[in-house]
């Protein structure tokens, strides 16, 4: 069964609320400074020389095809967005519900376009080819890094398992950004399993998708961040991605983005937080949706502003790597 959110997240429903207009909000923000989108989705609809691959998608391939064939994702869209609201370049991140391993759009794409595509794709963690992939990745298409999702199995995720280790190693060798997005499952044995890996891995760059799902219902006190959540703040090469899809899930529990987003940079460092539209994939009007991030970073100093919404993603998504530490 396709709950609400489900459903408008396929586009097909989405048209009724996606095109609020920049006069509908009685104060636009209009930041001084560039922003770095660091979860931007691509995928089109030519499926002659891109078909798809969505046999793993959550909401049934049915649906992802039906949603790329009716709204593709292609430069010429998001860069109309990006254009309006002030992005100046951004994180092209493989979308699995489209293409799973088969990055050829992204990569396409993100050479036609290199000032403004930093592509991070999405690799099996424990096919035994992903090392040498990587590394050809890095040196061939500039790759900045790679992303690795799922759900767990008998309660372990296997990219953070000792399976994917050759694969950790030559993100390790490379400089690469490791972009980490478990779902469902035990939150902080999660969190536990990325402080081992952030003190394995030292020259990885490892960015946790939409700041590992804290749950602020659960834990009020400290906005849904569990103890090894809190712990990951020593940990030098772990940064946090605030993103639309994390904001939207903060309105749907009733919970206020400003002093949500204030509590994690006074946590973790704006110097260790980067921002992601989700663009492709939640749905909306993604220029209210980054309004609302701009305005929950209001009260943030204008230094923690740029670093949030520009200096740490340019700083850490390095095309081709950062080499050898």
């Amino acid at each position: 069964m396709i709950n609400r959110r489900h459903f408008i997240g396929t586009g097909m429903a989405a048209a009724g609320i996606a095109a609020l207009p920049a006069s509908a909000f009685a104060h636009v923000i209009k930041p001084s400074f560039k922003l770095f989108d660091t979860h931007a989705h691509f995928y089109t609809n030519d499926v002659d020389k891109y078909p798809f691959n969505s046999r793993t998608a959550r909401y049934g391939p049915e649906i992802m095809v039906a949603k790329a064939m009716r709204f593709p994702q292609t430069p010429k869209e998001v860069f109309a967005f990006w254009d309006e609201v002030g992005i100046a370049k951004g994180a092209g991140v493989q979308y699995s519900s489209t293409y799973r391993f088969d990055n050829s759009y992204l990569l396409d794409i993100a050479a036609e376009y290199p000032n403004r595509i930093v592509p991070v794709v999405i690799l099996d963690p424990v096919d035994a080819e992903t090392p040498a992939t990587l590394e050809r990745m890095a040196s061939e298409n500039r790759i900045a890094g790679v992303r690795f999702t799922g759900v767990p199995s008998d309660g372990e995720f296997v990219f953070l398992s000792d399976a994917a280790a050759p694969a950790w190693e030559a993100a390790n060798r490379l400089g690469l950004v490791i972009v980490l997005m478990p779902i469902g499952g035990d939150t902080a044995q999660a969190m536990a399993q990325v402080a081992k890996h952030a003190d394995k891995y030292p020259n990885v760059n490892i960015v946790l998708d939409h700041i590992g799902f804290p749950r602020p219902a659960d834990l009020p006190e400290t906005w849904g961040l569990t103890p090894q959540h809190l712990a990951l703040a020593d940990h030098d090469n772990v940064y946090y991605k605030y993103t639309t899809l994390l904001i939207e899930q903060l309105h749907e529990a009733g919970v206020e983005e400003k002093p949500f987003l204030e509590f994690m940079v006074k946590t973790f460092g704006a110097d260790h937080m980067v921002w992601g539209s989700d663009v492709g994939n939640t749905p909306g009007s993604m220029f209210g949706w980054v309004q609302y991030a701009l305005a929950s970073a209001e009260g943030l100093s204008l230094a923690d502003r740029k670093a949030l919404f520009w200096d740490t993603a340019e700083r850490t998504h390095v095309p081709g790597g950062r080499g050898r530490a």
